[in-house]
């Protein structure tokens, strides 16, 4: 079972964005270990995005989001060592965006960090190219291909931007 992050499970839209998250998984190429669902690029959803790129909560760019999950894995690690007998709350609190235009070779990289970290990251392939994305959130003509949205309070309101607000 997935564990949302605690801003997400509190929310009246748990249920719809665990029933979102957990519907039609698709792998990221032909022998994917890790299925991922394909959302539509939405308003709430780019808006989001922009935001965390904006307020620095997300990096793009493929090699940058690699190191980036690296470094937070030896710091994991170190802590882990020093504190064994602590519990690591195992939750999702990173989101990987990816563009539906990345090649095979593109997709088996992602497969790969999508196993790595899978403890703690989730992964979305969106119904938009590199160039789109990249306008998108740049504004600016410029490939973009992945997003990692790497706090985990930014990486909530994305996961709520997913379903609509509950009726009032």
């Amino acid at each position: 079972m997935l564990k949302l992050p605690k801003d997400v499970v509190a929310d009246p839209r748990h249920d719809a964005v665990l029933k979102l998250l957990t519907t039609e998984a698709k792998p990221l190429w032909e022998k994917g270990v890790n299925g991922v669902i394909t959302l539509p690029f939405s308003p709430e959803l780019s808006g989001e995005l922009r935001r965390a790129l904006a307020f620095g909560f997300a990096s793009k760019g493929f090699e940058q989001i690699e190191k980036q999950l690296a470094r937070e894995q030896k710091g994991l690690d170190a802590l882990k060592e020093k504190t064994p007998a602590s519990p690591q709350n195992e939750r999702i609190s990173r989101l990987l965006f990816l563009s539906n235009d990345g090649s095979e070779r593109f997709y088996r990289d992602c497969d790969a960090v999508l196993c790595r970290y899978k403890s703690r990251l989730l992964g979305f392939r969106l119904d938009i190219g590199g160039e789109e994305m990249g306008n998108a959130l740049c504004g600016t003509p410029k490939l973009v291909r992945a997003v990692l949205v790497y706090d985990k309070k930014a990486a909530a309101q994305v996961l709520l931007s997913l379903v609509r607000p509950p009726r009032s």
